[in-house]
């Protein structure tokens, strides 16, 4: 329940926040999200959306620090964070995500159990995420060679305007 309340705050929270390049894409995240949720939590498949939010956010925590690190101006640390945060969400989100849970959820069940009509709804959900998590790791992987090739990470390539950027470099 407060991952839910948590994804509600911030589908609100980002119309409200500085307008990045992928606000769409997140809003449909937060969304696709919010339903699978409630579906799993309603259709009692609470282990597949524990599975789930558990996939997604043992990543998202080393992003937040990475940003954190760059926004104090600790770029080594920064390069660090994002650099293990590159991995798990390869891992977690292209790896072990579409491999093991969606295969299990579409492949799997139907051998098992009887399909119902929520089934495709929460199966198209899922594939929705691993789509959006295919665009994301190519924004990813676009930094990663990026501070490669320059020596420390970028801004938030998301960003539409160069604010931060500008004002790291004359610090």
């Amino acid at each position: 329940m407060f991952s839910l309340a948590f994804y509600w705050s911030l589908c609100v929270s980002q119309f409200f926040d500085n307008k990045r390049k992928d606000f769409w894409q997140m809003f449909v995240h937060h969304i696709a999200t919010i339903i699978l949720m409630s579906f799993s939590w309603i259709c009692n498949l609470i282990r597949i959306g524990t599975l789930v939010l558990v996939t997604h956010d043992c990543a998202d925590i080393f992003l937040e620090a990475a940003k954190m690190a760059k926004y104090s101006g600790y770029q080594k640390i920064c390069d660090t964070i994002f650099a293990i945060f590159t991995v798990l969400w390869i891992v977690t989100r292209l790896g072990v995500f579409p491999f093991w849970i969606i295969h299990n959820t579409s492949i799997v069940t139907p051998t098992l159990l009887p399909v119902f009509p929520a089934y495709y709804i929460f199966n198209s959900l899922l594939l929705l995420l691993l789509i959006l998590h295919v665009v994301w790791t190519y924004l990813i992987l676009k930094i990663a060679y990026k501070a490669l090739m320059a020596g420390q990470m970028e801004g938030d390539i998301r960003s539409s305007s160069s604010n931060y950027s500008e004002s790291s470099k004359s610090q």
